[in-house]
């Protein structure tokens, strides 16, 4: 028989406890889920971290003693064999120049603080299996509006992708483009798992985090729409 699946161990950052403990008990509804604690600062989320390895860290941006944005830095610089955590940033403003931030420095995902349940729990499986989340368009139009090409030049763009087989650098330009991996597979005739494996090479060898960092480091480095056919 088939062993049934370890839930996904989900940590809850915020300095309002009430609304930490309204998502931890949302998350301890889910069969497939489970909250592994909470913290009320950045500090207290980083030893959080260490102490229990979660799977996802649901982090506010603005909070008092060490920020999100620094506590998700260290967290993420973090590098234990099985991996750091996938952190989901906590945000009051949709359009905030510090989420843009925390997904650079590679969040994988983003949530507002008035989501649905039904969103909240969806980002959190999203971003457990690196998969596109609920408000993955709204992070394109944060990367559009924050990120800073690097510059013009042809060659920094081809370099960029040098360490990338073609077929990787294929996948790296739809990942860019904002595809799933099942838009992938199903316009490139091969298997979801193979774009699967294809993604997780490109991001080891850029030494990116999740999806999102792909399409920033395509538009800091001038790889989207015309550039990146070229530079393929």
């Amino acid at each position: 028989m088939r062993e049934p699946a370890q839930p996904i161990r989900v940590a809850v950052v915020d300095d309002q406890r009430l609304f930490s403990s309204g998502i931890a008990m949302l998350v301890e509804a889910q069969s497939d889920l489970v909250c592994v604690g909470t913290a009320a600062d950045g500090q207290e989320a980083v030893s959080l971290v260490e102490r229990e390895r979660p799977d996802v860290v649901l982090m506010d941006l603005r909070m008092p003693v060490l920020n999100g944005l620094d506590a998700t830095r260290r967290i993420l610089a973090d590098t234990p064999a099985d991996g750091p955590p996938r952190v989901v940033a906590l945000t009051t403003i949709r359009r905030d120049e510090a989420v843009y931030a925390a997904l650079a420095a590679g969040a994988s995902a983003f949530l507002t603080k008035d989501a649905d349940p039904e969103v909240v729990l969806a980002t959190i499986r999203a971003a457990h299996a690196g998969a596109p989340f609920p408000t993955e368009e709204n992070a394109m139009a944060l990367v559009r509006e924050y990120a800073a090409p690097a510059g013009d030049q042809r060659e920094s763009r081809v370099d960029a992708l040098a360490s990338l087989t073609a077929r990787e650098r294929e996948v790296f330009a739809l990942v860019a483009r904002g595809l799933s991996n099942a838009e992938i597979a199903s316009g490139q005739f091969v298997t979801e798992a193979t774009v699967k494996s294809h993604v997780r090479s490109t991001l080891q060898k850029l030494g990116l985090r999740s999806r999102i960092q792909v399409v920033i480091f395509a538009y800091e480095n001038g790889l989207t729409g015309r550039d990146e056919r070229e530079s393929a």
